[in-house]
């Protein structure tokens, strides 16, 4: 449940920023929906091959793949803020 509410929660954010710099959203929302199972599927992986976790322990897990795909959905947030805004670079292009 809480992943989902971040998830959308970081969703909204992309869609807001995207939409008032004037760039499309869809791709940026569905670079963060990818990053953030990716994320999660290697966390997982790296558990369970390095550190002999077995499946009775999967809840200790979630959380540290949890906190990284919402460090990676706050590092791609922050792309889609750093970048130009559209309308700026149709005016560069027509000058």
């Amino acid at each position: 449940m809480i992943e989902i509410l971040a998830l959308s929660y970081f969703i909204k954010q992309i869609k807001k920023i995207a939409e008032e710099k004037g760039i499309k959203p869809g791709k940026w929302i569905a670079i963060l929906v990818g990053s953030w199972f990716g994320s999660e599927i290697l966390i997982f992986i790296i558990a369970f091959a390095f550190f002999d976790v077995s499946r009775d322990q999967i809840l200790i897990v979630m959380l540290p793949a949890l906190l990284v795909a919402a460090g990676v959905a706050y590092f791609i947030l922050n792309k889609v803020k750093a970048l130009p805004s559209e309308s700026i670079t149709d005016q560069a292009i027509d000058s």
